[in-house]
């Protein structure tokens, strides 16, 4: 609009001419604009697609959400034992995927502590799943924290990427038989996570 602006203005031809001349190049260009605008629109669908058939159609159990069993996976803990999550089934299980790096991780941390030693001798329990780091980083950021709950190593991501884990924190309230009850996106604070609890007949 500015360049079609400036030649009317430089042409200083009076009559109807400049205008006639003008009008098909401002067309033009309203009309290349809208093809455009159109393939931005199918990329950015195709985009969303993609990203949806990694995370979750490529997910050969399916989407892990609320009223989903969970699935098991085993993976080595910090002190060289396997943990699996079947091995708690009967619990209540808050499985939590983190990352030392990871600033809203090091907020909830300490609320889940707190949770924990609330609710540990009441069939709750957390399992941590680090993503992608090794023990020799992880456990002494354990110990100085003070975290008691047991913690998993998912060094090649397998176990991140069958949950669907595209951004850290992220965690799932599993029940005592195995399903997922409930799932967080972010942060989980303590009274988010009591309150969903309390739904479980735990702290209620």
């Amino acid at each position: 609009m500015h360049a079609d602006s400036n030649a009317n203005r430089g042409s200083h031809i009076p009559d109807s001419t400049a205008s006639d001349t003008a009008s098909p190049a401002r067309s033009a260009t309203g009309l290349s604009s809208v093809p455009l605008m159109s393939l931005a629109v199918v990329v950015l669908l195709i985009t969303g697609f993609l990203v949806y058939t990694f995370a979750f159609a490529g997910n050969s159990g399916g989407v892990v959400e609320p009223g989903k069993k969970a699935p098991n996976f085993e993976l080595p803990g910090l002190n060289g034992e396997t943990v699996r999550l079947s091995d708690y089934r009967g619990q209540v299980v808050l499985v939590n995927f983190w990352a030392t790096w990871c600033k809203p991780c090091q907020i909830e941390m300490p609320e889940f502590q707190a949770v924990y030693e609330k609710y540990r001798d009441n069939g709750f329990t957390i399992l941590g799943v680090n993503q992608a780091e090794p023990p020799e980083l992880v456990r002494p950021y354990v110990e100085e924290g003070g975290y008691s709950w047991t913690f998993a190593l998912d060094e090649k991501g397998k176990i991140s990427e069958r949950y669907a884990v595209y951004g850290i924190p992220q965690s799932y309230l599993i029940d005592r038989d195995g399903k997922v009850v409930y799932m967080w996106l972010g942060i989980a604070t303590q009274d988010s996570l009591e309150s969903q609890l309390a739904k479980l007949g735990i702290g209620a």
